[in-house]
Parts: C-alpha cells; structure tokens; sequence
C-alpha cells in the first residue's frame, strides 16, 4: 500500500485547501463537513475491519457511504 492512497492525507486536504481556500466556505460550513467526516472515518474503519490511520481512499467505498447515510 502506497502513502499516497491513505486516506489522511486527502481529508485534511479537502478540509483545509478545498474547502476554505477553493471553495471559501463559511466557518459553520467547514464545521459541518469536520463533524460529518468525524463521524464517518470511524465508522467506515469498524465497516472494513481497518484503522482509520490506514485506511485508504479505495476502502471508502460508495456502498459503505450509502449504509452511513441509512
């Protein structure tokens, strides 16, 4: 597995660059999205029996998203 697929990574480059810089979001918008995140890297670690601090852009799948969501 290559550094460049974790998952880490390309949170806090969503979160921090995309976010408040490409898209300038509101505070309570950037919040949202944090909060939303926190809630799901745990739950789709437990959903694909991996650490969050290991886990990879491709265990995030759509169908993991879609129960998190349910």
């Amino acid at each position: 597995m290559k550094d460049e697929s974790l998952i880490g990574p390309w949170v806090r480059r969503f979160l921090l660059e995309h976010l408040v810089v490409e898209r300038n979001l509101s505070r309570n918008t950037q919040a949202s999205y944090r909060d939303t995140l926190t809630l799901l890297l745990p739950f789709a670690s437990k959903q694909g029996g991996c650490a969050i601090d290991r886990m990879t852009v491709e265990e995030l799948t759509p169908a993991i998203v879609r129960k998190f969501l349910d």
